[in-house]
């Protein structure tokens, strides 16, 4: 397997389908689902997939099963350049329901506090610090999601709510967002509204649950949600 593909500048795997009379940007035979990489078939029996933007690496097949099993596995060999937060910790999000501790403890070593359990009020002690200390450019990818699993868990817990997984996809490979259904069957974009109240700096625990338990604002129903979907991945 390691010695059938190559990674090529796409510039010059432009070149080599040239050669086959193809245009990369124009005489792709299809584009993926998932990254949205184009791919070409050649006559010689040989693969070139093209990154989407065409300006990072691609990858040369040398034949149709070593691509196959590159796409089976959802695994290609090449990093994603602008690495997500998410992507930073995708082991430990893959089981992200059984976390809450290490993240609880994460925070706790970080911000110098020494929260038993996951309350109210050592989450808003977290996100307060949290935000502050964004101000200062000390914020890490980690330190947010590990809020994200401590104010979920306490919304979870309200709701009688599940983990979920949004699986997305960077230029070559997948990273994955958590997020939480309710027991009303209402999905929670937990993970956007806790990188929101971070950028925006709004630290007031207490919005969180205000906006889930609100009977104004528009839900969004999971029934709908995850309708004709194979991005989303139930982790309880």
């Amino acid at each position: 397997m390691q010695n059938s593909f190559h990674i090529k500048p796409s510039e010059e795997l432009i070149e080599y389908v040239q050669k086959f009379g193809r245009d990369a940007y124009l005489d792709f035979d299809f584009q993926l689902e998932t990254n949205y990489g184009f791919i070409h078939k050649l006559e010689n029996g040989k693969i070139v997939f093209f990154p989407n933007n065409f300006k990072h690496d691609g990858i040369l097949f040398d034949d149709k099963k070593c691509f196959e099993t590159i796409i089976k596995n959802d695994k290609f060999p090449i990093e994603n350049p602008e690495r997500d937060m998410f992507e930073l910790e995708i082991e430990r999000i893959r089981t992200f329901h059984l976390q809450a501790d290490h993240y609880k403890n994460h925070l706790n070593h970080v911000l110098k506090f020494e929260f038993d359990k996951i309350t109210r009020e050592a989450a808003q002690a977290y996100l307060k610090k949290v935000i502050g200390r964004s101000i200062k450019k000390l914020t890490t990818a980690t330190d947010i999601i590990a809020l994200i699993s401590v104010i979920g868990e306490l919304i979870k817990k309200e709701t009688n709510g599940k983990w979920f997984l949004i699986k997305r996809y960077g230029l070559y490979n997948p990273f994955f967002q958590p997020n939480l259904r309710t027991a009303s069957g209402n999905v929670y974009l937990i993970s956007d509204h806790v990188i929101g109240s971070v950028n925006w700096k709004t630290s007031i625990l207490e919005h969180f649950f205000i906006d889930v338990h609100s009977q104004i604002s528009p839900k969004i129903k999971w029934s709908s949600f995850s309708k004709r979907r194979a991005d989303l991945i139930m982790l309880e």
